[in-house]
This record gives structure tokens, C-alpha cells and sequence, in this order.
């Protein structure tokens, strides 16, 4: 986890990344798995897959629920910090404002004092945005006094301009947003802030109504944001230039730069961006005289506001109604516990004076009992007596007699039994060399036995796939001689004669169309009937049941994102079956392994298929790809993808393969 997060702080997160998520399917304590998620979480709000980001940072939060010591209460706060960064750039300025005060309470509590004023500078950020900006201003300031947190001064800086522009002091704004770009270009890793840093100037100069000025700044901003893939700054900045574009009446250019906004925060998933990006289209449109573009465009700004405020509110509902429904349980669970309770007292009270009548009772009949037997016994017990002297003298002279006997037959009958049972463990341990020999022989002669059909078997398959191979290349040939090369043929002969008839052009695109769909039917049919007609996830958990139901092999499997990953083409999803059938016809045949897991993940337009047994693995370095492998290999080069395969004998079998979706 170390080298991870020394990977992500120091500029290699996409190296951090990747081995962020080989290092989840293998990680078996609670806090390395929260650690993970939460490097994950990081990484996707660094480049604004805002969804991915609050997936990862839930799971980190899941994945640390028994964990309460120190370290666990800090991975709780930073958890809270990721998920108000992420409603903040969702626009869901409430649900922010909530997991921020949520972590400063935390932080508080538990004396985890950078954390404290770190929720507090993202709080003043929040009301900022609420227009309580004399909260901010509180806030903000005891970020600056109290704080040794560079970070959280420069930020803080960056604040203070922007309140202080806000209420028209433009010269004390440009004072704090100065300090703030000394801060940042000392520091090539506050790429972000300089961005901030340079907006916040560009709004000082919009306000005073110096637009060639503004326009020069938002440039400067857009083109860091961009080389710095900081995509939400970027969004920030195109709607600031559209609206000068707007407002100068440079409608075409203010068209195509919220245009391009939109998309971007479609994307993004950017609800704030999207929004304002629909309203500014409807004005343009309106502008134009578009109106039914403006109707389109002014009903998607509208639907996706109501959205926001119903969906804040439905969480308030439910958080009540949760509470109250609560609170009435343990009501009715703590009547039932008294009715109970008493009902038990009674019972155990009357079942009580039930035995102590009981046990008097018995007390009784044993003394009268008891002290008749005492007289019989003390009679007997006298008379005993006399005759146990009597018996023990004469038992004595006996035993003494016995025991001299005894010793004499013992000390002969052992040297008689001691000589053949000697012989017969001499002869029994030859007996056990020799069976040892004769099962040694027996199992190579089993084992060259078991070597010998496999191969006759892979023979036969190999065999079989060939004839299936060249069946199916003659009825290809044959399906391309009868069709297509029959329409080509008459195509031919069509355009030798279009010079003398050139009425004949309408039928040769005819016969050119239909020889298109004779290909491209040939094409599509040969794809399996099953690839063909069925979702991919379904085809594979398919798979997986009629796999574990005739073997004793359990398999796990994952897919994220199901939706996305039946829509991957046909061809790829063949591909992908393929490679998971031969992965797993492996593993029954040589690895003796009784757990597969499977992942299958499409992020950031890259395909990430991780497959993993724990069998008896192999050493990868001294064994070359058989058939099986070479065909993966060769199936994985095909799509220009990356194929990793980690292994050593007694510790299974790892496989990694990276397909990119976009060339």
C-alpha cells in the first residue's frame, strides 16, 4: 500500500491505479482492502469520473465497518472528504455541505487536527457556493490562523479573493489571489489552484467590465485545465467564456462553446455544467428564432433541476421516516421484554414452591431410612470384621505361594514367544519393502498410463477441430464461389456492355447491393448462433452453472459494467467466451484447483479481465504456452490488448489481460 500511494503522490497514478486494482482481488486484510478502494476512489476523483469515485470511496467505507481503532476513524473522515468533493462537483451543494460537517465533527472528536481544518476549508467552500459568505469568512479565516497546512492556506487565499470579489473590493481580492499564484508556481503539483487561482482574476476583470482582459485570462485557464486533464475546472471555464461570448452576441462561438460544455459534462456526470449549458442553449436558440430547439433544450434544463431538489428531498423523507420507524420498534421490543419477563418470574415462583414442598417431604423419609440402616450396618459390620481377619491371613500364605509360581512360567513363556516373534517381524518388514517396490511400480505404470490418453485425447481434439476447421473454410469457399463470385461474375459482364447500354447502371448498384448483404450475412454467420442471440453475461453465467455442475469447482465472477459490457461487439464478446472456456477448461484438466474467480471490468474505455484459480500453479519462467495459451495470446494480440500471466507451483495461477477499446 506504501509503494502504491508512493506511485499516486509522486505523478505515476496510472501505474497506481492499475496495480491498485490487480492488488484488491488479493489483499486479505480489512485494512488494505479500505485502502485500496479508497486509492481508487482518489484516482476517479482526480479526473472527475465523479460515480466511480463515490462507488469506490462507499466500498472503502464498507470494507472498514468493524475497524475502529485510530487509523480506522482517520479513513472514516478522509472517506467523508471524497464523498463531499465528489457532491460538490455533482453540484449536490447540501449533500456536500452534510458529509463535510460530518467529518469535521469526527475530526474533532478524535483530535485528528489537519483533518478538522480540512473539513472546515471545504465547508466555506460549500457556503461560498450557498452564498453564506459571512460563514465562509469565519471559516476561512481560522483555516489561515490555525492551520499549518499549506495546502489549506493556499485554498483559503483562493476563497478570500473570491468573497472579497463578490462583494465589489476588487483591489483586496486581487491582493489574496496574487499570494495565492506566488504559492502555486512555486509548486509544479498545484496545477489545479493556479487554475483557480487565474479564473478568480479573470472574474475581477469581467466585473469591472474589462472583457479583452477576461478573455485573455479564462484562455490562460482553459489550456492548463486541459493539459492537466482537470476536467471540471475546464467545464468551469467554457461556461465563463460562452456567457462573454453570449453577451458580446458572438452567438456561433458561444453555440459551439456550450455545445462542447454539454458533452463534457454528460460525461462527467456534472449535473451543475449540464444544466446551465441547457439554459444558455435555449437563449441562443431563442436568440436565432430556433424555438423548437429552444422548447428541447429549456425542458431538459428543467427536468434535470427538479431532479436535484426531488431527489434531496426524498433522502430527507426517508431519513426521517427511517428514524421514526425506528423508534416505534423499540417501543414494541421493549413492551414484549417486560410481559415476558414478568411471565417468567411467575412461573419460576410457583415452580419453585412446587419443589421445596417436594424436597421436605423427601428429607423425611430418608432420616426414618437412614437410621434404621445405621443399626443394621453396625451389627453387620462387626461380624464382617471377624471374618475378614480370618481371610486375609490364609489369602496371604496363597498369594505368596501364586506369586512365586507366576514369576517362574512368565520368565519361561517370554523366552519362548520372544523367538518367533522376532522372526516374524523380520520376515513382515522384508514383506512391506517389497509391497513398497511393487506400488511404486504400479503408480509410474499408472501415471505413464493417465499421460498417455491425455495425449490421445488432445490428438483427437486437435483432430477434430481441424476437420471442423476445413469443413467449415470449404463451405466459406463454396458460399463465396456460388454467391458472391457469381454476382461479381455478372457485375463483369454488366460493365463491359454499360458503354453500349448505359441504361444498365440502376442494375449493376443492384447486384452490387445485394452482393454487399450476401458478404455481410456471410460475415454474421460465422459467429456462433449463441454469441449472436444472447447477452454476453448471461452466456457466461451460463457457462459457469453447467461448469460447476459437473465438476466440484466453485466459481466466482464479477462484471462492472454489466450494461456497457453487452454492448461490446459481437465479435470481441466471442473472443472474451473463448478465452474464458479455455481458461477454465485448463484449470480442470492441471490444476487441481476448487476456486475460480473471475473479474471482468470496462473503465476509462479499457477492457480488464482478470481470471485466477488456486491450484497447483506453475513456474511460468521454465514452461512454454501450450496450444491453449498460444491461442489466447493470439486472440489477445488480435485486439491489441496486453496478456500477463503470473504463476509459481503451489500458489495458482494468475491471469491479467488489458484489451483497449479505443485505438
Amino acid at each position: 500500500m506504501d509503494q502504491l500511494f508512493y506511485y499516486f503522490n509522486n505523478g505515476d497514478d496510472t501505474k497506481a491505479y492499475k496495480e491498485a486494482l490487480h492488488s484488491l482481488r488479493t489483499f486479505k486484510s480489512k485494512k488494505a482492502i479500505t485502502n485500496t478502494n479508497l486509492l481508487l476512489a482518489y484516482y476517479h476523483n482526480k479526473y472527475v469520473a465523479i460515480d466511480s469515485s463515490i462507488y469506490y470511496t462507499h466500498q472503502a467505507l464498507k470494507s472498514k465497518k468493524n475497524v475502529n481503532d485510530s487509523l480506522g476513524v482517520r479513513l472514516t473522515i478522509l472517506s467523508y472528504q471524497l464523498l463531499a468533493l465528489n457532491n460538490t462537483n455533482k453540484g449536490l451543494y447540501q449533500e456536500s455541505k452534510k458529509w463535510h460537517i460530518k467529518g469535521a465533527e469526527l475530526s474533532e472528536k478524535h483530535n485528528e487536527t489537519n483533518l478538522y481544518y480540512t473539513h472546515l476549508h471545504g465547508l466555506a467552500s460549500t457556503y461560498i457556493t450557498l452564498g453564506k459568505t459571512e460563514e465562509a469568512l469565519d471559516l476561512l479565516e481560522k483555516c489561515i490562523k490555525n492551520s499549518n497546512d499549506e495546502e489549506l492556506i493556499l485554498g483559503s487565499y483562493i476563497n478570500l479573493g473570491s468573497i472579497y470579489s463578490s462583494q465589489s473590493k476588487y483591489k483586496l481580492s486581487n491582493t489574496y489571489l496574487q499570494k495565492a499564484r506566488e504559492m502555486c508556481e512555486k509548486n509544479t503539483h498545484r496545477k489545479q489552484a493556479l487554475v483557480n487561482v487565474i479564473i478568480n482574476i479573470g472574474d475581477n476583470y469581467l466585473s469591472i467590465g474589462d472583457m479583452d482582459k477576461a478573455l485573455s485570462f479564462y484562455d490562460e485557464a482553459k489550456k492548463i485545465s486541459t493539459e492537466n486533464r482537470s476536467y471540471n475546472l475546464e467545464l468551469i471555464v467554457l461556461g465563463k467564456i460562452g456567457t462573454i461570448l453570449y453577451n458580446e452576441k458572438r452567438d456561433s462561438e458561444a453555440l459551439l462553446i456550450f455545445s462542447n460544455a454539454l458533452i463534457k459534462a454528460i460525461n462527467l456526470g456534472n449535473l451543475d455544467i449540464e444544466m446551465n449549458s441547457y439554459l444558455m442553449l435555449e437563449k441562443l436558440s431563442k436568440r436565432k428564432g430556433d424555438y423548437r430547439s429552444a422548447y428541447n433544450y429549456g425542458k431538459h434544463y428543467y427536468k434535470i433541476k427538479d431532479s436535484i431538489e426531488n431527489s434531496q428531498k426524498e433522502k430527507e423523507i426517508n431519513s426521517l421516516e427511517v428514524k421514526f420507524k425506528t423508534l416505534e420498534k423499540e417501543k414494541t421490543i421493549k413492551q414484549l421484554q417486560i410481559e415476558n419477563l414478568n411471565k417468567t418470574l411467575n412461573i419460576k415462583n410457583k415452580e419453585a414452591d412446587i419443589e421445596k414442598y417436594k424436597l421436605q417431604e423427601a428429607i423425611i423419609a430418608k432420616q426414618n431410612e437412614n437410621q434404621v440402616l445405621q443399626l443394621q450396618n453396625g451389627v453387620e459390620k462387626r461380624k464382617n470384621e471377624i471374618a475378614l481377619l480370618k481371610e486375609k491371613e490364609t489369602l496371604k500364605a496363597l498369594e505368596l505361594d501364586r506369586e512365586k509360581t507366576i514369576k517362574y512360567i512368565v520368565l519361561i513363556a517370554f523366552f519362548i514367544l520372544l523367538i518367533p516373534i522376532v522372526g516374524l517381524l523380520i520376515i513382515y518388514y522384508q514383506k512391506l519393502q517389497a509391497q513398497s517396490l511393487v506400488n511404486l511400480k504400479e503408480k509410474e505404470i499408472n501415471e505413464q498410463q493417465v499421460i498417455s490418453l491425455k495425449k490421445d485425447q488432445e490428438l483427437k481434439l486437435i483432430k477434430a477441430s481441424i476437420r471442423g476447421q476445413d469443413q467449415e473454410r470449404k463451405k466459406i469457399a463454396q458460399e463465396m464461389h456460388d454467391s458472391v463470385g457469381g454476382n461479381l461474375a455478372a457485375i463483369k459482364l454488366q460493365f463491359s456492355q454499360l458503354y453500349n447500354q448505359p441504361d444498365k447502371l440502376k442494375l449493376i448498384y443492384s447486384q452490387l447491393d445485394d452482393t454487399y448483404e450476401q458478404v455481410r450475412d456471410l460475415s454474421h454467420n460465422l459467429l456462433p448462433k449463441k454469441i449472436r442471440e444472447n447477452d454476453f453475461i448471461f452466456l457466461i453465467k451460463e457457462y459457469i452453472n453447467t461448469v460447476e455442475a459437473s465438476s466440484e469447482l466453485t466459481i466466482n465472477v464479477s462484471f462492472y459494467d454489466e450494461e456497457k459490457i453487452n454492448a461490446l461487439s459481437k465479435i470481441l464478446q466471442n473472443e472474451l467466451f473463448s478465452i474464458f472456456q479455455e481458461l477454465t477448461t485448463n484449470t480442470i484438466k492441471y490444476a487441481k484447483a476448487t476456486t475460480i474467480d473471475m473479474q471482468l471490468d470496462l473503465l476509462n474505455e479499457c477492457l480488464f479481465f482478470v481470471y485466477e484459480d488456486d491450484g497447483v500453479g506453475f513456474d511460468v519462467s521454465m514452461t512454454t504456452l501450450g496450444i491453449g495459451l498460444t491461442n489466447i495470446k493470439n486472440r489477445v494480440d488480435t485486439h491489441n490488448g496486453v496478456l500477463h500471466i503470473d504463476s509459481k507451483p503451489d500458489r495458482g495461477t494468475n491471469i491479467n489481460i488489458e484489451i483497449p477499446l479505443k485505438s
